[in-house]
């Protein structure tokens, strides 16, 4: 006997079945879609947090540069100013990518608005910091000090806000929580902080100021000279010689245009050449010869070149170098 499903029931079947196959496609796409917004979700979230990671480096890096103010060289104080405001910049360059999924933008905007409090902060103590270097009569700095230290605050309590919201049951949530992000360097007063600061910027130990430092590095010959085992310094015979010195500028910025001049005592009258030195640049070293001098063999005699400079030197002590030499009889 073969069954045979009444008329009826096969005509339910016919229109009900297309309706089930219809809510299992629908409800398919739905658990889909919905495991591709977590999964976006989660990405977001996870950029977010290796972010945070490196933004508390950043921290770190800005306590350890103004423990040593009082000392720093203005290389080292802007490298790590920058490398600061290069995380800074990837997470605001992050923040201005429109996310796939609406759930994550109220956690956008709040991280947004806190990264550009703490940009604001960075480029005001950076400010202040090398204003204080440059300027040492302005009294405005410390106002401008503060004002940063305000804006780090306000960064930090930004992101610290961030990271309570994350814990309510209506915010997605990352795998692990947000790393902590301090950027202000202490806690305490902000105008005894930024004193504090300023005066340490101003300290002469430091490097912060824009000075050129041009220095004598080094005074040669030619013939070249030796050291004897008596430890003085002999050149082989000759009746003439060329001295070169070696110029550096061990400042941060360019150096103007000086003298330098030799002095040659021991003969039968002083000898004093004179030449001009370039700008140089902040490393810049350059050889600088003078024209030949008239020596006697089994003359002793004492050579000083010495740097005139009109401006600002870091270093005075390093402007000129003697040296008493011997010339061979033969």
């Amino acid at each position: 006997m073969i069954f045979d499903p009444p008329p009826r029931r096969r005509a339910v079947l016919r229109y009900v079945l297309p309706i089930l196959i219809g809510i299992a496609v629908v409800v398919a796409l739905v658990v889909s879609s919905s495991g591709e917004e977590t999964r976006a979700e989660l990405a977001y979230l996870e950029e977010l947090d290796s972010q945070s990671v490196e933004l508390a480096k950043s921290g770190d890096a800005l306590r350890d540069v103004v423990t040593k103010l009082s000392s720093i060289d203005r290389v080292e104080f802007v490298t790590v100013i920058e490398g600061i405001r290069e995380d800074l910049d990837v997470g605001l360059a992050f923040v201005e990518e429109d996310p796939l999924i609406p759930s994550v933008l109220s956690v956008r905007s709040q991280y947004r608005i806190a990264l550009e409090t703490w940009s604001e902060g960075i480029n005001q103590f950076e400010t202040a910091v090398l204003e204080a270097a440059d300027q040492p009569e302005s009294v405005l700095v410390v106002d401008l000090m503060a004002e940063s230290l305000a804006e780090l605050r306000a960064g930090d309590e930004l992101f610290a806000s961030l990271i309570v919201d994350m814990r309510r049951d209506d915010v997605p949530s990352p795998l692990t929580e947000l790393s902590t992000v301090i950027l202000s360097p202490a806690q305490g007063s902000l105008v005894s902080l930024s004193v504090v600061y300023i005066r340490s910027a101003r300290s002469p130990d430091n490097g912060l100021a824009l000075r050129p430092g041009l220095a004598v590095s080094q005074l040669v010959s030619d013939p070249q000279w030796q050291v004897n085992p008596s430890d003085q310094v002999v050149v082989p015979t000759t009746e003439a010689i060329v001295f070169s010195a070696v110029i550096s500028n061990l400042g941060n910025i360019a150096s103007d245009p000086e003298t330098l001049v030799l002095t040659l005592l021991g003969g039968p009258e002083q000898v004093l050449l004179e030449v001009e030195v370039p700008v140089l640049n902040p490393t810049q070293q350059l050889t600088i010869p003078f024209e030949a001098v008239a020596v006697t063999p089994g003359g002793v005699y004492e050579v000083t070149v010495r740097l005139v400079i009109a401006g600002a030197d870091v270093n005075p002590e390093d402007n000129d170098i003697s040296v008493q030499f011997t010339v061979n009889e033969g």
